[in-house]
């Protein structure tokens, strides 16, 4: 059996503290590898301007630079372009770069190295296959063409679940895949935290992951594949909360995970130090146990989850159209080439309706079938929408939660709540604490802060310990929300040259005068106070 790589390294935008152009991102790769001890690079060529012959580059530089073996001691894998339809010659051409690295692999360690690609999943398990059918064409063409040893090798792939309704329906996906593509010794399965709490909100989407890691291994169970979830999260708790502080309550509330991720973020804002010492922590956890509900529990927490999701839907259509506005404000930290409008994959991802499905409760259902779906689908991609959101105050993981808590008593019962916080999903308590300090709770200083998130925040207090807010934080978020304001409503800022005491020993200086390039310097120093951009 191959080695499974307990952390994978990613290509997110979300670090506060350096842009990284994709010049770089070879560095970076063999960095990880070398210095920081990651096992696993992701090379994303889903909606970013990456190079199609970033991963031969890579595995030149990992040639030169060290002594690992790809394939053996640590994997490259790339993330395929999911629309065929609206993307074809990129998605040939990233099927032709991972050729290349291939070839090279052989040529450099005598084997093939490259072993899979990330393939985002709605609903049809057709979608990926098509691709895998393109794949094996293309490797039977260049296997002819330059006579290569790749007899019994294959290009396997690993189905991505982002959405409610799609980690809800791992049971049923999963097993279909596996008879699909004829897998019979392993798979692994990515679960992502960032686009699925995007659209649903902190809990549920916490919640969803939570049963599609255990539903895993029931589809482990039945079908005699060994399944190997991948936990895809960020440093901020609305994005997965995966820190060095913090990575004992991830490691035991996503239990069961085989490989977590470790962002940008991580790796810049918190530091190299840090980040050895985290992946250390994960390689060192024995992560025997895996999560398990049974059919009670299994409901139970999708009623939770429909009951969060609905609430944080109908706050956040409040506020939708502000937020996508202050988003265009987010420097760009990677080079992008297409928004999630541009992309059929996350265009159906923004899709709620089938939230519904799940609802045994028909006023919740209905809510969701009366939602604005306009609105949820210019909303833009998670770590600018995390960002704006922690820029103007008021952190995502409060919106809809308070009201939740509220609806989950009335409905289900002040015990069902306790059980919630405290076998459920214990982080809660400590992700929302977190939050806090980056919470203004001031009407009039807040753009986003809407009488029914106010009042959702309030119904949180007897349950959530709520930190003073960061001093250093607050003055610049007062000076953002001021530029913001001024951007918003179309005036002519004036030119403001400031330098700014946030803490005894320390200022923030913006020297360059235009709002825009003053608000942007705010914006990532706020990043780096949080320990993320997004």
């Amino acid at each position: 059996m191959r080695k499974i790589p307990a952390t994978m390294a990613t290509q997110h935008p979300d670090s506060a503290s350096k842009y990284v152009p994709v010049t770089e991102e070879p560095d970076e790769a063999v960095f990880s590898f070398k210095n920081l001890g990651c096992e696993e690079y992701l090379v994303d060529y889903m909606s970013k301007l990456t190079p199609y012959h970033q991963v031969a580059w890579i595995i030149k530089k990992l040639v030169q630079e060290t002594n690992l073996v790809l394939g053996r001691d640590v994997f490259i894998t790339p993330r395929m372009v999911s629309g065929f339809r609206e993307e074809p010659f990129r998605q040939l051409m990233t099927i032709l770069s991972i050729m290349e690295g291939i070839y090279n692999s052989l040529e450099s360690y005598g084997d093939q190295g490259i072993l899979e690609v990330v393939y985002g999943m709605i609903k049809a398990y057709e979608v990926p296959i098509k691709c895998k059918e393109r794949v094996n064409d293309i490797f039977a063409l260049v296997k002819k063409e330059l006579n290569l040893g790749l007899e019994g090798k294959e290009l396997r792939i690993i189905p991505l679940y982002e959405g409610v309704p799609e980690q809800l329906s791992v049971r049923e996906m999963v097993p279909d895949f596996i008879s699909q593509v004829g897998i019979k010794d392993y798979l692994r399965v990515f679960i992502g935290k960032s686009e699925t709490a995007l659209l649903y909100g902190h809990p549920a989407s916490a919640l969803s992951a939570k049963i599609a890691i255990a539903d895993c291994y029931q589809v482990q169970e039945e079908s005699g594949v060994e399944i190997f979830p991948i936990f895809g999260g960020g440093a901020l708790p609305f994005r997965g909360h995966i820190t060095l502080e913090n990575i004992d309550c991830v490691l035991e509330e996503y239990q069961g995970a085989k490989t977590y991720t470790v962002q940008s973020g991580m790796r810049y804002d918190h530091g190299p130090e840090k980040t050895v010492k985290l992946i250390d922590r994960i390689k060192s956890a024995s992560n025997k146990n895996f999560l398990e509900f049974d059919e009670d529990e299994r409901r139970l927490i999708i009623q939770l989850i429909t009951i969060f999701a609905k609430n944080y839907l109908l706050e956040l259509s409040e506020i939708a159209e502000k937020v996508s506005k202050i988003a265009t404000f987010i420097p760009n930290q990677r080079d992008r080439v297409l928004t999630s409008e541009q992309v059929a994959y996350y265009r159906d991802l923004k899709n709620v309706v089938p939230l519904a499905n799940f609802c045994a409760d028909n006023e919740i259902r209905q809510t969701l079938l009366s939602l604005d779906q306009a609105k949820l689908q210019k909303l833009p991609r998670v770590i600018k929408f995390t960002a704006a959101l922690y820029t103007c105050g008021m952190p995502p993981e409060f919106i809809g939660t308070g009201n939740a808590f509220k609806e989950i008593k009335e409905k289900l019962g002040q015990e069902c709540l306790e059980k919630f916080l405290e076998e459920i999903y214990p982080l809660f308590k400590k992700d929302l604490k977190y939050a806090s300090k980056f919470l203004n709770s001031n009407p009039n200083e807040n753009l986003l802060l809407t009488s029914r998130i106010l009042q959702s925040i309030e119904n949180l207090k007897p349950y959530v310990q709520f930190e003073e807010p960061d001093s250093g934080y607050m003055i610049l978020n007062q000076v953002a929300t001021t530029y913001i304001k001024n951007l918003l409503e179309g005036k002519k800022p004036d030119i403001w040259k400031l330098a700014i005491q946030i803490y005894p020993n320390e200022v923030a200086e913006y020297l360059n005068g235009s709002a825009q390039e003053n608000l942007s310097k705010l914006i990532l120093d706020m990043g780096k106070l949080r320990g993320s951009l997004g």
